[in-house]
């Protein structure tokens, strides 16, 4: 704490370089992180030295500054002074985006059984999805299972870089039946069994979404075509 003190007052005199300003303040942080750690407490991600504000940089980029800082704390401890090149990596300061999908009415009434439906965003050159998966369970009347949870028929993709926005990307949704294996009423069979089986797929275009929208808070409606 001694030490600290004395480089928060080398830091007000006003008489430091700026080279020696930035070795006290890179000083100053590996200390902070080195104590927090052994009190248990939690990583600052911080940018140049100063806090970031974690609601303005992407997960990727906060996860990136969590490892510079715990790379930091490592060397102090082992009692290295100098600091390893970061690759040349810089944090960056990105504008995310963030893509709010609300299931308003699943219609396809043929299927008269318990449904599951996942969505997730899929990059087409790439031939993979990127994000993880989003559940709506559904019953055979196409309403949500649980009617008392309504929010669960809405999610927010997080953290899309604008690199990520002009991408060949999708929405997928992958329909699941949940029900008896035969497609008719016949009674055959223990009613009790319940078998999972792929039905159908749906997709819409990012592209489309994008070019719809007169501002980009705007919400609009769009019809998936469920393909069996």
């Amino acid at each position: 704490m001694n030490e600290l003190i004395d480089l928060r007052r080398q830091l007000l005199s006003g008489h430091l370089t700026q080279d020696q300003v930035r070795e006290v303040k890179r000083h100053i942080t590996v200390r902070l992180d080195w104590g927090n750690e052994h009190l248990g407490l939690d990583l600052v991600p911080r940018k140049d030295f100063e806090v970031v504000d974690s609601d303005q940089i992407s997960v990727s980029d906060l996860y990136k500054m969590h490892l510079s800082s715990r790379q930091s704390v490592q060397q102090s401890t082992s009692q290295v002074d100098t600091m390893r090149p970061r690759h040349g990596e810089t944090c960056r300061m990105p504008v995310p985006h963030h893509f709010f999908l609300s299931l308003k009415s699943f219609t396809y009434n043929t299927i008269g059984e318990d449904t599951d439906v996942f969505f997730s965003l899929y990059d087409m050159r790439e031939g993979k999805q990127i994000s993880e998966r989003f559940l709506v369970r559904l019953n055979k009347n196409g309403g949500p299972r649980n009617p008392e949870k309504i929010e669960r028929m809405c999610a927010l993709f997080t953290d899309l870089s604008s690199k990520d926005m002009k991408r060949d990307l999708y929405i997928v949704a992958h329909v699941i039946r949940i029900g008896r294996m035969l497609l008719n009423d016949s009674k055959k069979g223990p009613p009790h069994l319940h078998y999972r089986r792929p039905y159908g797929c749906a997709v819409l275009s990012i592209l489309d979404v994008l070019q719809s929208l007169t501002e980009v808070k705007e919400e609009k409606d769009f019809v998936l075509k469920v393909y069996t």
